[in-house]
């Protein structure tokens, strides 16, 4: 059975429901309204390809949601399905994060000044959380 734990939904379980909540609702956003803009006669292709990306990710982050709501709603999960829908959970989660590069090649479409300092804010948000990810494993596993 899953760990009572595992079970209470904590405060990052729900921030994590927060970003994603905010990417599927950029992504959206950029959809529609980045899709209506398009030339039916001459579409720009570097627009289409980040709009694909988006729409591309936007399965796995819904798929995210699902297995989230059910990790922490049925506590009838056995530890082997638990561990299975985590994986799972990860693997959507960074295809959602990778997203980004959609946005990006968008933000580079409007101007290339633009895209340079989204990509690079991303790769440098990017390093901080997982160096920050590294740190709180590291000073955990030494408080144990």
């Amino acid at each position: 059975m899953v760990p009572e734990s595992a079970r209470v939904e904590s405060p990052p379980s729900g921030k994590a429901w927060a970003i994603h909540a905010a990417i599927i609702g950029l992504n959206t956003g950029y959809l529609l309204f980045r899709g209506l803009e398009l030339s039916k006669d001459n579409p720009d292709m570097l627009t289409v390809v980040g709009l694909a990306i988006l729409a591309a990710a936007l399965p796995f982050q819904a798929i995210f949601f699902l297995i989230n709501s059910y990790i922490h709603e049925f506590e009838n999960a056995h530890d082997i399905e638990y561990l299975m829908l985590l994986r799972l959970s990860l693997i959507c989660q960074i295809i959602s994060y990778l997203s980004l590069v959609g946005i990006a090649l968008l933000f580079f479409d409007t101007h290339r000044y633009i895209g340079l300092a989204f990509g690079g804010g991303a790769i440098i948000a990017f390093v901080l959380v997982r160096s920050a990810m590294t740190q709180a494993a590291t000073l955990r596993g030494s408080s144990m």
